[in-house]
């Protein structure tokens, strides 16, 4: 059985319990989940605690070292960063779309998917949600914009 970890549940973000309740139904350590993520174990550590934003390429590979998708962790890791800021703080758009978006999914029981969707996909949920499609577009830079 690992050592008792010494971060409690209430100093963590929804991804900090996700991590906590995995190392307790695996009876692992974060050292041991660490090694099998290929993750620093202070990074691990450090994304359980509320107000922190772990990187998405540590989200990935926390995401293969735990089984799960990566989306299942970008989500806990957005939720945390929402619960950081409260209801009447300036939100962007992209958070207020990604809060809407969450809010919506967690009322209907909606998981993560197991593939990605393509962006066509993606495109038309947005539209169906009532989204216009110029607020969709994303801006590209000109080829030649940036270049010396």
């Amino acid at each position: 059985m690992p050592a008792r970890l010494q971060i409690k549940s209430e100093d963590c973000s929804p991804l900090g319990r996700l991590i906590l309740q995995y190392l307790e139904e695996q009876s692992i350590s974060m050292n041991h989940l660490a090694e099998l993520s290929g993750i620093p174990q202070p990074r691990l550590r450090g994304a359980c605690f509320k107000g922190t934003c772990p990187t998405p390429e540590t989200l990935r590979k926390l995401a293969r070292g735990m089984g799960k998708h990566h989306l299942e962790l970008y989500t806990l890791a957005y939720e945390g960063r929402i619960e950081k800021f409260p209801e009447d703080a300036e939100d962007t758009s992209l958070d207020l779309l990604m809060r809407e978006l969450f809010e919506t999914a967690r009322e209907l029981g909606l998981t993560a998917p197991r593939a990605r969707p393509s962006k066509t996909k993606i495109r038309k949920a947005l539209i169906d949600l009532g989204f216009q499609p110029e607020q969709l577009a994303t801006p590209r830079l000109d080829q030649n914009e940036g270049s010396v």
